[in-house]
């Protein structure tokens, strides 16, 4: 008798747990359905749109409606993506595209595929799932509508409610619709998030394909870089260094026939000739600097920064963003990506001197040990633009270099916001 009691009691325990559990999903799932709903009817609409774009492109029109349906595909299938990983308990799906929106890419080929199944399939699911809630409180409200509508239209289904007892016993009815569906709503909210995912994730392979690509584009645009660093450094020393070298020599040459003939002279060839070797070392100098500032291996990224905000021809603040910075100095970053982020600023405030019209200028930092954060914002004109002499394709390869995201706001009439993020993981 004990032991069938504990059973029992186990028994009861149980089912009070699944009941509270469908009552705390049920809401979700419900809500979840309703949207799917919404989306699936207008994915049937879409689908019909889209073959007609398709039909037309045969004779030549479609080819310029492809593009832009394509991509409202891939944004209603972005959207799906974030609420079925919502809904299944994780983050947003991630389905990698090409580089062009074409049918011919994997994953607009899946895009079309969920299109077709959600319109059909799962407006369907969503429908009947949802019609258990319709009639569960079509039934349970029964008493109450009773009152408010004619005898003549008091029919549900195969029962005509006309009296106290007939609505009393439709809402028992609707009681059972209500548990079926408390218990139903979330296994088939489930079920299509999953089917769902099925069809928007991609396909095994797919995302190292696309990485591959991304990682080959990377590293012809770091050789580009590389190749295009040595091209200014070869005009550097050749338009600075070089030249005065050369002048340096030249008035070596004058100084020893003064010697020989106008001994008087020679003080003044002198002057000069020092003169022009101390610009021949500057010049060294600011050739160095460019290649790796000294500041920058000796102090860090933080007070390189402040030394290019400083010698900026507009007013340059600084801020900085790192873990610990008021109890002590910033982290380091590794050589390379602090060099990096250290000419992106370079060439943004070079930028923002020659082109902005700006008043002020500000620079924010963020070093953490995974990433350096660069944000550079001037209050100028706006309008940047890649080219033109903007160095911003040379920046952005140098950013790719390190796997790092470039992202340029300038609309006309200002501001210009330039954010960079460049990894510093191996």
């Amino acid at each position: 008798m004990r032991a069938t009691r504990i059973a029992g009691a186990t028994v009861r325990s149980a089912v009070r747990s699944a009941a509270r559990s469908a009552v705390r999903r049920s809401p979700a799932a419900a809500g979840y359905l309703l949207l799917c709903l919404g989306t699936g009817l207008a994915a049937l609409v879409a689908l019909g749109l889209l073959l007609v774009v398709l039909a037309l492109c045969l004779v030549g029109v479609g080819l310029l409606l492809l593009p832009p349906a394509l991509q409202l595909l891939r944004r209603c299938a972005e959207f799906h993506r974030r609420r079925v990983g919502r809904r299944l308990g994780g983050g947003p799906l991630s389905t990698p595209y090409g580089d062009r929106v074409s049918v011919r890419d994997p994953a607009v080929r899946k895009d079309l595929a969920w299109l077709l199944a959600h319109g059909t399939a799962g407006t369907v699911l969503c429908g009947v799932a949802l019609t258990l809630c319709s009639h569960a409180v079509n039934w349970l409200t029964a008493p109450v509508w009773w009152q408010l509508l004619p005898t003549e239209r008091g029919k549900i289904i195969l029962l005509t409610v006309d009296s106290w007892p007939m609505a009393t016993a439709a809402a028992a009815d609707g009681v059972g619709y209500a548990v079926i569906a408390l218990a139903a709503l979330p296994p088939i909210a489930d079920l299509h998030a999953r089917a769902s995912r099925r069809l928007l994730v991609a396909r095994p392979g797919t995302s190292l394909a696309l990485r591959v690509r991304e990682l080959t584009t990377s590293r012809s645009e770091a050789l580009d870089a590389h190749a295009a660093e040595l091209r200014r450094i070869e005009r550097d020393l050749h338009d600075g260094a070089q030249a005065n070298l050369v002048a340096v020599s030249l008035r070596l040459g004058m100084i020893r026939r003064a010697l020989d003939q106008r001994p008087e002279q020679a003080a003044a060839l002198v002057d000069s000739t020092q003169l022009v070797a101390e610009q021949a070392l500057e010049s060294l100098r600011a050739l160095v600097r460019g290649i790796h500032p000294p500041l920058l291996a000796d102090r860090g990224l933080a007070e390189a920064v402040r030394s290019l905000a400083d010698r900026c021809a507009v007013p340059t603040r600084v801020g900085l963003d790192a873990p610990g910075a008021s109890a002590g100095p910033p982290p380091r970053a590794p050589a390379a990506a602090e060099a990096a982020a250290y000419f992106v600023v370079s060439e943004a405030l070079a930028n923002v001197a020659r082109h902005s019209g700006a008043r002020s200028a500000l620079v924010r930092l963020r070093i953490t040990a995974d990433a350096i954060a660069v944000r550079v914002e001037d209050d100028g004109r706006g309008g940047a633009a890649e080219g033109a002499g903007s160095g911003l394709p040379g920046l952005r390869r140098r950013v790719a270099a390190f796997d790092g995201t470039t992202r340029l706001s300038s609309p006309p009439g200002g501001p210009t916001v330039l954010e960079v993020e460049i990894p510093c993981g191996s």
